[in-house]
């Protein structure tokens, strides 16, 4: 007995060890028809794995006798198999479907599959108010500037380019199913806009898809011309409560880039004045370290019936150029509840409450924006005892930034509200029907105060601008589904009705006339302006949608949407959008089931959408009421045109999916997209007494290329390593712009065969090498001896490299210099995981597009006018970067200089020697976590807990002399800008 019991020990002992040392597991995997090639088979939480070759056999080292191992394959259910000990493990796969037909709900219904919907999900790694920043790089064709660095402002989303010239061209928000407005109701006088969409808290979004192509969009017809990004955030699961805890801390600092000023002595042998011994950095008086902190906490869970997710959140973060702050509280309560087998209820609701600080406008002589670029290095702003001076008498701008910026005051604040409730009735096992009703509102309050202490509160003896807004909105819209199974044959059908109905109030009030430092509008003694207005508009819309799919192989779909929308005339309110695509699953053929090819398919589709992203009654001969005599006076304000109506996007995609044993998967789309009957503001005769009148004219056409990658490089043991890599190319051409051959706008030129935002510029042509004045190429239709007889006129022309100059600035024409729009954008992100420690790197880029450096205007080549005296002598201009002085400029003993004697006038007039080339390389995201081993926090009571660090903004590669291309605006004119901060952030997730 004892031998016995002995020798089964040693048995098992060698048996165990034998697997330590091997711990191989094989198999094979099938289907009812017979063995699955291509199936991955993954250790359970790692990314370590293998694909089943021809036969469907696999062999897969394994850490423990207790390891769990995945089998997945698209079209089957994902098992899960306790290896327990066993060396051999066959599998039999299920067909799902579900997944058979890519069920995946996408606003109204199902995904269609012959489109491209990329998802970004990783919203909370980017650390900033609003979700734009998360999605920065993360989407081919998906191109995202902040514009500023300006806390809670409003980021510029363009989705395959820019397809409307005077409309609107922002996408289409959908949350949690529901249409929003991405409008800034207030439209104050502030730095940069404000991003009403900043007061949903990232850390509740569960993600983002974005919409692109026809088949995708046409849903949304009335509004989806520039694209939709649906947000669906997060819910409760069946199961025991889980307890979320998110913690962020971190600081910020100005990144300068290239930009960099003279010091005291650099500027005093520049302008040939005494040195005062004065050297102050009016960057570092302007820029300050930000801060940055975030809590959120959430619970979710429920049962099979209930199932909830509640959070709250504070965010908080404190801008690096001082005056600028930007504060969030946000709840939000998402319940479901299934009342029985056919009846289901849901319900949305969130609160939250937005202060922001707004930091003043460049062109403010209180901003300190404008004084940190022209402020001279050897004024001192500080008295002899250490306080802000109130004025800098001997300074261009006399103004004090450090004394204003605490006095005066530019802040928002608003109260945002979500209730959306949903009611889902099962009529049979084919056939539902459906209500989502909602009700936002957003209650906001603007104030801008300049103090009578101040610089611009100094004329009027200080004042105030206040402006009042309440907007609500409310949708409706009930659907009904049918979805059915015949044989191999599958058949979805939608129709719905959608009702929207927006209301706008807005009150604002001007006075002056300040009793000390009094902020409420009441003590004003002077009136300046009292205004307001009441506004709405409606949309109703019909839709409907057809899918069809045969086998899990071939898919077909349509879709018609008629939309009404009050903005337009009586007779042409209705638009008719509608869609048509099809797909092919070439790896779920029999001839494919050999192949490496885990996922084959090709897509096509085509649409229309529209555009009405216009002024409410822009259609109506209004007009508008002003006083005079202390009466009511009513003033012609807009011209009637009976015709206006919807603008028009058709789109056509095509495209193909690849994936590779499973590591490697590839996403093409090739796309070409035609807005027409652009909602372009046309300009009118002087005879009518109104400047333009908004009509429907021109063309434009965005085509282009998508690519996206992602690959998994390394998978062994427990190192891993994948790339996500997205690059789009985009070109953007005005194809018509009916009775206007072209139309100028400041720097810009719009023209038939050109792209938009064209810039439109005299080309710079250096200094005239007989007086140092500065030159510009004539660029005029002339003949050889008429260009030699305005040279022999005199020395306002002269010949340079072939081509005739001229130092006379009306004489030269201007030519087309490039335009502001990239064309490629894109980002990569490598992932690493060792063990416990992830590692993400994530970088963007741009090229093609040229930026208009508006504040070189200033800072580098002024026209010589004389601003202050300073000791016994003058000097003049505002020539403050450090470039102005070691520039190659003409002088008597450097006679062929590129750039001009300072002093001789006419360098700040608007040319191509201030364009500069956009293009860029970003780092802009760099993250190393941590995640506690699963023992280790049990002891510690909670079932997961990661820390970690994250980098932001790093480090740009660019030739652009600014502070930084990634924040310049789509037009590409950029002014006195507010960088982005450089921030380090730590923070830890625990989930009890």
């Amino acid at each position: 007995m004892t031998k016995s019991i002995f020798s089964t020990v040693l048995l098992s002992l060698l048996a165990v060890l034998a697997f330590a040392q091997d711990r191989t597991v094989k198999g094979v995997v099938q289907d009812a028809d017979g063995p699955l090639p291509g199936v991955s088979v993954v250790i359970k939480g790692t990314t370590q794995g293998t694909v089943t070759g021809l036969d469907g056999d696999y062999s897969l080292n394994v850490p423990s006798e207790n390891t769990v191992l995945e089998y997945h394959f698209i079209g089957y259910k994902t098992q899960e198999v306790n290896v327990a000990g066993r060396s051999t493990i066959n599998v039999m796969l299920e067909m799902d479907v579900e997944e058979m037909e890519e069920v995946e709900i996408v606003g109204y219904t199902k995904k269609d599959v012959s489109s491209s919907t990329p998802k970004v999900e990783n919203v909370t790694d980017v650390v900033a108010p609003n979700m734009a920043n998360a999605m920065q790089g993360k989407a081919a064709g998906i191109n995202i500037t902040p514009t500023t660095g300006q806390p809670g402002a409003k980021a510029n989303i363009r989705i395959r380019g820019v397809g409307s010239i005077s409309a609107g061209t922002d996408p289409l928000y959908v949350i949690d199913g529901v249409i929003v407005s991405s409008d800034d109701g207030i439209a104050a006088n502030q730095q940069q806009q404000r991003d009403p969409l900043s007061s949903i808290n990232p850390q509740d979004i569960l993600d983002i898809k974005i919409l692109k192509d026809a088949a995708a969009t046409a849903l949304y017809g009335s509004r989806a011309a520039n694209g939709v990004i649906l947000v669906t955030t997060k819910r409760g699961q069946a199961g025991k409560p889980q307890i979320s805890l998110s913690a962020k801390t971190g600081i910020s600092q100005v990144n300068k880039g290239n930009f960099k000023l003279m010091d005291g002595k650099q500027f005093s042998e520049f302008h040939n004045v005494e040195w005062n011994g004065v050297n102050t950095d009016w960057t570092d008086e302007a820029f300050r370290q930000g801060t940055m902190q975030s809590y959120d906490l959430s619970m979710s869970g429920g049962n099979d019936k209930t199932r909830y997710y509640v959070s709250g959140g504070y965010f908080n973060q404190e801008g690096i150029l001082i005056g600028s702050e930007f504060e969030r509280y946000s709840m939000r309560m998402n319940l479901d509840q299934k009342v029985n087998d056919k009846l289901s209820v849901s319900l949305n609701s969130s609160l939250s409450y937005v202060d922001q600080l707004d930091a003043s406008n460049g062109n403010l002589y209180s901003s300190p924006l404008l004084g940190a670029y022209l402020q001279a290095p050897i004024i001192n702003p500080f008295d002899e005892n250490g306080d802000p001076r109130s004025f800098l008498a001997e300074a261009p701008v006399g103004a004090n930034f450090i004394h204003d910026t605490p006095l005066n005051e530019r802040r928002t604040k608003s109260l945002n509200g979500i209730l959306d409730g949903k009611i889902n009735y099962q009529i049979n096992d084919w056939l539902s029907a459906s209500n989502t009703t909602s009700m936002r509102f957003e209650s906001a309050k603007y104030n801008n105060y300049n103090s009578p202490l101040s610089y611009d509160g100094r004329a009027s003896n200080g004042d105030i601008y206040q402006a009042n807004l309440f907007n609500s909105t409310l949708t409706s819209t009930s659907l009904l589904n049918f979805d059915k199974t015949f044989g191999m044959h599958n058949l979805s059908a939608l129709a719905g009705y959608e009702y929207q109905v927006n209301n706008r109030e807005v009150a604002d009030l001007s006075v002056s006339r300040l009793p000390g430092d009094l902020t409420a509008p009441g003590v004003g003694a002077n009136i300046d302006g009292v205004g307001g207005f009441t506004t709405a508009y409606k949309y109703m819309s019909y839709l409907s949608q057809l899918s069809y799919n045969y086998d899990g192989k071939y898919y077909a779909s349509a879709s018609y949407r008629r939309d009404g929308s009050s903005r337009f005339a009586a007779d042409n309110r209705w638009g008719n959008f509608y869609s048509v695509g099809a797909s092919w699953f070439i790896s779920r053929e029999e001839f494919m089931s050999n192949s490496d090819f885990d996922l084959a398919k090709l897509r096509v589709s085509y649409g229309t959408t529209g555009n009405a992203n216009i002024d409410n009654f822009e259609a109506r001969g209004l007009y508008g009421i002003s006083h005079y005599d202390k009466f009511p006076a009513a003033f012609y304000e807009q011209a009637e045109n009976k015709e206006l109506s919807w603008e028009t996007r058709e789109k056509l995609n095509a495209g193909f999916d690849l994936g590779y044993k499973g590591v490697v998967t590839l996403n093409a789309d090739f796309y070409v997209e035609n807005s027409k009957d652009l909602l372009m503001q046309a300009p009118l005769p002087s005879t009518t007494g109104l400047d333009f009148i908004r009509q429907n004219v021109g063309q434009v056409q965005n085509r282009g290329i998508e690519l996206q990658l992602s690959t998994k490089n390394v998978q062994t043991g427990d190192f891993s390593w994948t790339t996500d890599f997205n690059i789009a190319y985009n070109e953007n051409e005005v194809i018509k712009l009916d009775d206007q051959s072209e139309i100028v706008s400041g720097v810009h030129i719009l023209k038939e065969g050109s792209s938009m935002y064209t810039f439109y510029l005299r080309e710079f042509a250096g200094a005239n090498p007989a007086n140092g004045k500065s030159s510009w190429y004539v660029n005029k239709d002339l003949s050889a001896a008429e260009a030699q007889a305005m040279v022999d006129a005199g020395d306002a022309f002269y010949a340079k490299d072939g081509r005739l100059a001229t130092s006379e600035f009306g004489m030269a024409e201007r030519v087309e210099s490039g335009s502001a729009l990239p064309t490629f954008t894109g980002g990569i992100t490598n992932t690493f995981k060792y063990k416990n420690f992830d590692l993400s790197v994530f970088m963007t880029f741009a090229t093609g597009n040229k930026i208009y450096n508006g504040t070189r205007r200033f800072t580098d080549l002024h026209d010589g006018a004389v601003f202050w005296p300073v000791g016994d002598g003058q000097y003049s201009g505002y020539a403050m970067v450090e470039s102005a002085l070691t520039a190659d400029r003409w002088s008597e003993s450097n006679p062929d200089g590129y750039l001009p004697a300072y002093g001789t006038g006419a360098t700040s007039f608007h040319s191509d020697r201030i364009l500069e080339d956009g293009s860029y390389l970003s780092l802009r995201n760099v993250t190393l976590g941590y995640t506690l081993p699963k023992t280790l926090a049990e002891k510690l009571h909670v079932s997961n807990l990661r820390v970690f660090a994250s980098a932001q903004n790093l480090y740009t590669l660019t030739n652009y002399t600014g502070y930084s291309p990634v924040t310049v605006d789509t037009d590409g004119y950029n002014f006195f800008e507010y960088p982005e901060g450089r921030m380090f952030s730590a923070g830890l997730n625990m989930n009890f």
